[in-house]
């Protein structure tokens, strides 16, 4: 794992969309599969100007990660790509016939679909308070794939995440989707985002304790080919011999 170390986030969100800029532009096609939250908001807007800008990247496909459907509207995309879509994909002009949404009729075939398409070049990721990737809360085990993933109503955590996302109880489906671990795990580059005082605990453990299920997100650990990017805030608790061993120059 490379580490690249900011002041804040504006200056990690400019230096991110700079670097994936340049690799949605290399070779015939690029497979991207992007992350919502807040984490990635100002770096779609800096990758946005660019990609308008240089009238750029016509062969980047854009995978959705993860989604969360309506109650009652479950066949139809739901609001995380509403959230993508509205920062990202139409705010940079993206044609339907390069936007592969995740959901309730194709979950099931979706790995398979992405490995038929070449499998994904560039996956983006944000970190939870609680170690989460994408829809992978702590206990997922590693080797999970792309699938439907039913909603416990006596979880409260997780129902206080849906319900912000969809605006009420009322609204929370039955079940949600997401990449697996593995699926993951299979991108060849992966980029992850974090800032925030509040992200600095969770960030110490991924990476200066050993992987396990508890903490989804140090898995990352072992993939061959993640950079992540970190404000100042959330590396206070590394270790600075350790950091400055690690860190990309």
């Amino acid at each position: 794992m490379r580490i690249r170390l900011f002041d804040d986030q504006e200056a990690l969100s400019q230096q991110a969309a700079a670097d994936i800029f340049t690799e949605l532009n290399q070779g015939e096609r690029c497979n991207f599969a992007p992350t919502g939250g807040s984490s990635p908001l100002r770096l779609y807007q800096h990758l946005v100007a660019r990609l308008q800008a240089e009238n750029a990247g016509q062969q980047v496909h854009y995978y959705l990660q993860d989604d969360v459907p309506l109650r009652g509207h479950e066949q139809q995309p739901g609001v995380i790509y509403q959230h993508i879509d509205r920062h990202l994909l139409t705010p940079a002009g993206i044609p339907p016939q390069r936007i592969h949404p995740l959901t309730l009729a194709n979950v099931a075939q979706q790995d398979a679909a992405i490995a038929a398409d070449g499998g994904l070049d560039l996956l983006l990721l944000g970190v939870g308070q609680d170690g989460h990737i994408a829809a992978n809360l702590p206990g997922t085990p590693f080797d999970t794939l792309t699938r439907e993933i039913e909603v416990d109503r006596c979880h409260g955590v997780l129902m206080a995440a849906l319900v912000q996302e969809v605006g009420s109880e009322e609204n929370v489906p039955d079940s949600y989707l997401s990449f697996g671990i593995q699926t993951i795990m299979q991108a060849r580059h992966i980029r992850v985002l974090i800032n925030g005082e509040n992200k600095a605990e969770i960030v110490r453990r991924m990476l200066m304790e050993p992987p396990v299920e508890a903490l989804p997100a140090s898995v990352l650990q072992r993939h061959a080919n993640c950079t992540l990017y970190l404000d100042a805030a959330a590396a206070r608790l590394l270790d600075a011999d350790w950091l400055a061993e690690r860190m990309e120059r």
